[in-house]
């Protein structure tokens, strides 16, 4: 059961843009291994999502708002990393 709510549909399209961001970081980066890295750590936690997507069960009861907050932290925790690093190394030079 894969949810198909307006507000599940922005998630989905918030791990497009993540998925996006990524693979043009292994094509026009120099820093592949950086970028291999995100993309590993990504697809954990997106594997661990679709999991938890699957299981009709979670979704149960009003849990649908917890599985939609935690899929939405892990991408937006993500890009505040990776936007951390990207400010700490351009004021670093």
């Amino acid at each position: 059961m894969i949810p198909a709510d307006t507000e599940f549909l922005l998630l989905y399209a918030l791990y497009g843009v993540m998925t996006l961001f990524l693979a043009q970081g292994l094509i026009r980066s120099e820093k592949k291994k950086y970028f291999i890295t995100n993309s590993v750590v990504f697809l954990c936690y997106l594997v661990f999502m679709i999991y938890i997507f699957s299981d009709a069960e979670n979704f149960k009861y009003g849990n649908s708002l917890s599985v939609l907050f935690y899929g939405a932290l892990f991408v937006l925790l993500h890009f505040a990393v990776l936007g951390l690093i990207k400010l700490v190394r351009t004021s670093m030079k």
